[in-house]
């Protein structure tokens, strides 16, 4: 789960006044800009309104969120250890300042903004994932189990949180229930790529290869550049006999990410599904160069290729660094160099 400023304001509304501004006309109007992306224009609204009642805590608390999301750390942290002052009870402060913290680099001081937090508002799943950030970077497997427990127990509100508590089920082991997440988060929110994305991958892990495809040509349709989903789509494209299509995929997931040597090695074992050889070989031999871990498996399957290639005596010398995996092959075609 990715750090990042996740802005909360209060709902506040004042009574406008008909003639004259005040302190609250102007607070409304900084939550509305803030709320429509018109980050300087909320400033000068959550400005004017601390200038007209510098007793009002939301103005601080509105000003500093977005400083927080102009990256202007100093001076949101001021704003918000403002309104916490004037507040104490104010814990949407204690929340969007541990994110500040966290894009400062001061992880104890955002712990312990979220862990108020979380002691004061136990129901709200986003205390628990802010948390979880900083616990999983400090390898806490204890509380990080703890807390993933809680968040599978706390209601989803948002499709965001859906998505959220769908990650965490999923890595506790309950496929189901992560896919029944994923598919709220869609009910809420048909727009929602990522929800498209993790809900493929499960598909995918549970062998309904139909289904990931669907998912993955939806959320490929809005993020192109992702090597992953084409690498998911065109692995199950192969599942099914569709091995050009696999390639296809493979190519763009390729182009994405060159120095992956899990990527050229599967792309060469659906050309060698193929009878498409010398790709094969050529695919083979960058997963060696790349890394590839397991020498046994591509040197077996390179030796086939090479083999069908009338190579046999580079074959033959595949199939002995295949160990075991070639000796039927190594017995069968390659008596001389075996013996």
């Amino acid at each position: 789960m990715k750090n990042k400023i996740l802005i909360t304001l209060l709902s506040v509304f004042f009574t406008t006044q008909v003639f004259a501004q005040t302190a609250e006309d102007y607070y409304n109007d900084g939550t509305d800009k803030f709320a429509e992306g018109n980050l300087l224009g909320a400033i000068k609204d959550f400005t004017s309104a601390i200038e007209a009642d510098s007793t009002l805590t939301e103005a601080y608390l509105g000003r500093g969120s977005v400083y927080a999301e102009l990256e202007s750390f100093d001076l949101a942290l001021k704003d918000l250890g403002k309104s916490i002052s004037q507040d104490p009870t104010l814990t949407d402060a204690f929340f969007n300042r541990a994110f500040v913290y966290l894009a400062m680099g001061d992880e104890e001081a955002a712990l312990r903004d979220l862990n108020f937090y979380i002691v004061t508002n136990p129901e709200d799943m986003n205390g628990y994932l802010a948390r979880l950030d900083i616990l999983v970077q400090n390898n806490e497997q204890v509380k990080v189990y703890k807390d993933f427990e809680t968040i599978m127990k706390l209601r989803a509100f948002s499709a965001e949180q859906y998505l959220q508590r769908g990650k965490v089920k999923g890595l506790m082991a309950d496929t189901i229930g992560a896919i029944q997440d994923y598919d709220s988060a869609l009910k809420l929110d048909p727009t929602f790529v990522d929800a498209y994305f993790m809900r493929g991958k499960l598909h995918y892990q549970k062998e309904m290869y139909v289904e990931a495809i669907e998912d993955m040509n939806t959320y490929l349709l809005d993020v192109n550049n992702h090597s992953e989903a084409y690498a998911i789509r065109g692995e199950c494209y192969a599942k099914r006999g569709m091995f050009t299509l696999a390639i296809d995929d493979y190519n763009r997931a390729i182009a994405l990410n060159p120095n992956d040597p899990i990527l050229y090695f599967d792309r060469g074992f659906f050309h060698l599904n193929i009878q498409n050889n010398a790709e094969a070989v050529v695919d083979f031999k960058k997963a060696i160069a790349f890394g590839f871990k397991d020498g046994r498996l591509i040197y077996y399957n390179k030796g086939i290729a090479e083999y069908r290639l009338g190579n046999q005596e580079q074959a033959c010398k595949d199939w002995i660094n295949s160990g075991e995996l070639g000796q039927q092959y190594l017995e069968k075609y390659c008596t001389q160099t075996a013996d």
